[in-house]
């Protein structure tokens, strides 16, 4: 029986077995050997056995463990090996389960400050579970940056890897200028999708002032980005209409002159004043003036 401790003493076996007995312990396989008598009990017995013959004459000795008693023998001599390889298997576990490193490849890779900064804003991070990571809202967000065609998120090991791919047209280089304003006025809104904002709404700028720098800080360092965003001026304009007459369908037709493209007017009066033949119609006016870089 596998599960027996067998032991040898030097002793008879009629005194060995009416010890034994005295003391109710169960013997099996019992066998002489020249002067030993050799038995086997089961492991919980294995004390009493050694208490009974404890003598230096019967000279008791275990010759087989029990399937039991090799296995825990095992552990306790390998205690440091184990632990070491539970060790190497959490470690192994939690590099599995958690991201160690965050990575961006691909043709936008010049994205990378701002597709960080997405994924830090979802969930992801250095030391954190992939788990946590919300990557269908991610993905979307990344897709919307200037130029990206494609955006794939994976995990490998316990590397976090986006790999970005732009427009062909942008693949090679990358416009690293500023968003510079074209005319004066006074800032009314401003967004920065990739880049740094160094306006606020309320400031007053004048042509040719940085609106949106191309770099992005990321932690304590700032890094090299494209600036890709849009802005939106309040400015003043005026406006000079010659007509013949001075009535109604002349000062709708000096209102129907301006034009301001894309511009918004929101605001507008007119002064008249006499000329050589006609009249002069002079038009003051408030207008929205909106600019963009890398939205195209």
């Amino acid at each position: 029986m596998n599960n027996l401790c067998t032991i040898s003493l030097i002793s008879t076996a009629e005194a060995a077995l009416r010890k034994l007995k005295k003391a109710e312990i169960p013997v099996f396989d019992c066998r002489k050997q020249g002067a030993e008598f050799i038995f086997s009990v089961k492991d919980k017995d294995t004390e009493k056995v050694f208490a009974i013959f404890s003598k230096p004459c019967y000279n008791v000795k275990v010759t087989r463990k029990s399937r039991k008693g090799k296995f825990l023998g095992f552990m306790k001599n390998r205690v440091g090996l184990i632990v070491g390889a539970l060790m190497f298997v959490t470690l192994a576990f939690a590099a599995n389960t958690y991201v160690l490193k965050i990575e961006v490849s691909g043709s936008g890779k010049y994205l990378e400050p701002e597709v960080r900064r997405i994924v830090l804003d979802e969930g992801a991070g250095e030391f954190k579970p992939f788990s946590s990571l919300n990557m269908s809202v991610a993905t979307g967000r990344i897709l919307s940056l200037p130029q990206v065609t494609f955006c794939n998120i994976e995990k490998r090991g316990s590397v976090l890897i986006v790999d970005v791919q732009v427009d062909g047209e942008h693949d090679k280089t990358a416009d690293l200028q500023p968003l510079y304003s074209d005319r004066n006025g006074v800032v009314k809104n401003i967004v920065a999708v990739c880049g740094t904002p160094v306006v606020s709404a309320g400031d007053t700028v004048k042509r040719g002032d940085a609106l949106i720098c191309p770099y992005a800080v990321a932690g304590d360092k700032t890094v090299d980005c494209i600036a890709a965003g849009y802005a939106e001026l309040e400015c003043q304009g005026s406006w000079e209409y010659f007509s013949y007459t001075e009535d109604e369908e002349s000062l709708k037709n000096a209102y129907a002159s301006l034009l301001l493209e894309d511009d918004e007017i929101i605001s507008r009066s007119h002064t008249v004043k006499p000329t050589d033949g006609g009249v002069l119609y002079v038009l003051d006016f408030t207008y929205l003036h909106k600019l963009s870089i890398n939205l195209s």
